[in-house]
């Protein structure tokens, strides 16, 4: 009986094996790989995948070459040189045009090198290119001697074209507009004198008028001051001197042309924005641009420091209120100083504190 029972156990065990392996067969069977099609979907994420990739490589690789590359040299330098050349040009030719040929037959007056050589053609008759071009002169002479070979460098190019262009406008008699309605001149003067001083900003130069008198009358007599606060004051006086000329009516048509000199230039630079904006500037020279921002400009300055998370490196990081003017000036500054710094613009809507153009924390704007 016993083995009979083991009989039975063998048969059943061998049959569970056979039975095993019939079961693993049919389960390879199923696991035969199946050919899937994609969907249109996956398909398409599986497309914006590479598409990021190869973009986010390409980003990176500008970058990059962006970290490493050097200042313009050769013909990429010569070419920049050419297109400043030509963006002040075009400042000089539209901003003769708004003197010799829409101011001046309207018997109108501004503030500025162009208020003080109206002054004096009133009482001499001479050539009013010939007086502004001698004022130009005089002025380069006097940053000569007391800024250095460096600052006349800025203004030449624009004291020299200046009275150029506007003594063939005159040798010429080239009159664009004339009309009994002044205040349409004033504001057509001013769309002019704005987009001529914009363009300037932009180019990287200086027209060598009332602003080399401020650095001048700054750096030798008047540290304390900003020096917009001393243009402000010698335009003013240029003003007031031309109504005590030439009437009251054309010194409040004069307050106009500047007033649309200044909104328009702004408007030019940066667009329709705010009269403040912030500048943040990532520099490898803090200490050398904030002493520049706080001497020349009269503004303030904060910095922290700020890691780089590419490259490791630790940088300061300085944030800057001021006027789009102003900020061009910064601009103009870390062209010749530091090319390779980082600089974001923000239009500001408004600045409650301390300073030029801010609004006082205790009252409501408007």
């Amino acid at each position: 009986m016993a083995q009979n029972k083991d009989e039975v156990k063998e048969e059943k065990t061998e049959k569970s094996k056979s039975e095993g392996k019939k079961t693993s067969r049919n389960t390879m069977k199923v696991k035969k790989p199946v050919k899937t099609h994609k969907s249109a979907a996956e398909k398409a994420i599986h497309d914006m995948d590479e598409m990021l990739i190869k973009e986010h490589a390409s980003v990176k690789e500008a970058n990059v070459t962006a970290m490493n590359a050097e200042d313009p040299k050769g013909f990429r330098k010569v070419k920049a040189t050419a297109k400043e050349y030509a963006i002040a040009a075009i400042a000089v030719i539209i901003g003769s045009i708004g003197s010799v040929s829409v101011m001046i037959p309207n018997g109108l007056t501004m503030g500025g090198v162009s208020g003080i050589s109206r002054i004096i053609q009133n009482y001499t008759g001479w050539e009013y290119s010939i007086i502004y071009y001698v004022i130009c002169m005089v002025i380069m002479l006097m940053v000569w001697l007391k800024l250095g070979v460096k600052e006349v460098s800025k203004i030449a190019f624009m004291s020299l074209a200046y009275p150029s262009v506007m003594f063939l406008l005159e040798a010429n008699n080239i009159v664009l507009i004339k009309s009994d309605d002044h205040l349409l001149i004033s504001v057509f003067c001013g769309v002019l004198f704005g987009i001529c001083n914009a363009l300037t900003f932009k180019a990287g130069f200086s027209s060598g008028g009332a602003d080399s008198l401020a650095k001048i009358i700054k750096y030798k007599y008047l540290p304390h001051l900003g020096i917009n606060d001393i243009m402000f004051a010698l335009n003013a006086a240029v003003v007031v001197a031309g109504a005590a000329v030439f009437g009251i009516d054309v010194g409040l048509y004069a307050v106009i042309i500047t007033y649309t000199t200044l909104k328009v230039g702004e408007a030019v630079m940066y667009g329709l924005s705010n009269k403040i904006v912030e500048l943040e500037v990532i520099t490898d020279k803090p200490d050398e641009l904030a002493h520049f921002v706080m001497t020349e400009l009269g503004r303030g300055v904060s910095g922290i420091e700020v890691t780089g998370e590419y490259t490791g490196k630790k940088r300061k990081d300085l944030k800057i209120l001021c006027t789009p003017r102003e900020s061009f000036l910064v601009k103009r500054y870390l062209v010749h100083h530091d090319p390779h710094s980082f600089v974001t613009v923000t239009s500001v809507n408004s600045v409650w504190g301390v300073g030029r153009g801010f609004s006082d924390i205790h009252k409501i704007d408007d």
